[in-house]
């Protein structure tokens, strides 16, 4: 078996399904999301559900905070998922 089939038969393997991560809500590029941001590509977001996802209370949600929003189903994994 050459080395392309090899490959391609493993690359799935080691891929991350598109469903698993978030939407990217950060829309300036400051690596961080603000209420206003989340509610564009999440608009079901109320301020509430925005200040338990911000662990560390800093006004504004970080990666590592969207995903573990989704993980504990405060959002959903895609924005198909709404």
């Amino acid at each position: 078996m050459g080395r392309v089939s090899i490959v391609t038969l493993l690359s799935p393997l080691f891929a991350l399904p598109a469903f698993a991560v978030p939407a990217d809500p950060d829309m300036d590029g400051d690596g961080l999301a603000s209420l206003a941001e989340l509610q564009t590509k999440y608009p079901q977001i109320t301020e509430d559900i925005f200040l338990d996802i911000d662990a560390n209370a800093d006004g504004f949600i970080n990666e590592v905070e969207l995903l573990a929003a989704v993980e504990a189903d405060l959002l959903p994994a895609s924005i198909t998922d709404q």
